[in-house]
């Protein structure tokens, strides 16, 4: 299906269409079933405090964070995350409904996410989302590297490269660094508490 430039309707993931953090879900589920691999915890707190403390970028500590996931080929990569979908998981209702509202239209749906495409793809297609734009994740020599985070204006560059003169109708983050993603778009929306509110709106973005 082709869609006009015009007739865009983009949802961050995270915090927005899901309530919470997927990667971190994603990461506990990969214990549960996999738990001779909790030792990656103490890196991953390690990393966190050298994220923190801004001795590493957002990118770095993401890559660094997945390496649970480093002995597995790509299909069981694949096939843990469509396992972990296909468990019961928290969605924001009101969120979703908007997404089914817009699913009655010709607009082209939209998921805009930090997150890394593999880990959500099964999600967005038990959704219905076709257009899924997020981090890439890439297999090399016995590991994963992640390629650029998909957050605040790398979210822009990336939706203008897959479409070329983007015009949004309505935009949903709950994200801070989304902020001009949603005024780029004619009707922008904060999500906070699984409220949708308008970016206009005075208690929108504190």
């Amino acid at each position: 299906m082709s869609y006009s430039s015009s007739s865009l309707v983009i949802f961050d993931f995270d915090g927005t269409l899901y309530s919470r953090d997927s990667l971190l879900d994603f990461c506990r589920f990969y214990y549960r079933k996999k738990p001779y691999r909790l030792h990656f915890i103490l890196h991953q707190l390690w990393d966190f405090v050298m994220w923190k403390f801004r001795r590493i970028t957002t990118t770095e500590f993401k890559n660094r964070f997945i390496r649970f996931i480093h002995r597995d080929g790509p299909e069981e990569v694949q096939r843990m995350a469509e396992d972990f979908w296909n468990t019961r998981r928290p969605f924001n209702t009101k969120v979703l409904e908007e997404l089914r509202r817009f699913q009655h239209t010709p607009h082209c749906l939209v998921v805009l996410s930090a997150s890394p495409l593999p880990f959500i793809l099964p999600a967005c297609r038990q959704l219905g989302v076709e257009e899924v734009i997020a981090t890439t994740l890439t297999f090399g020599p016995k590991q994963y590297r992640l390629g650029t985070n998909c957050r605040g204006g790398e979210k822009i560059r990336r939706l203008k490269e897959r479409f070329s003169n983007p015009h949004i109708l309505a935009a949903y983050s709950d994200n801070v660094d989304d902020l001009p993603l949603l005024e780029m778009a004619e009707n922008g929306f904060v999500i906070k508490r699984g409220e949708i509110i308008p970016i206009n709106a005075k208690h929108a973005v504190r």
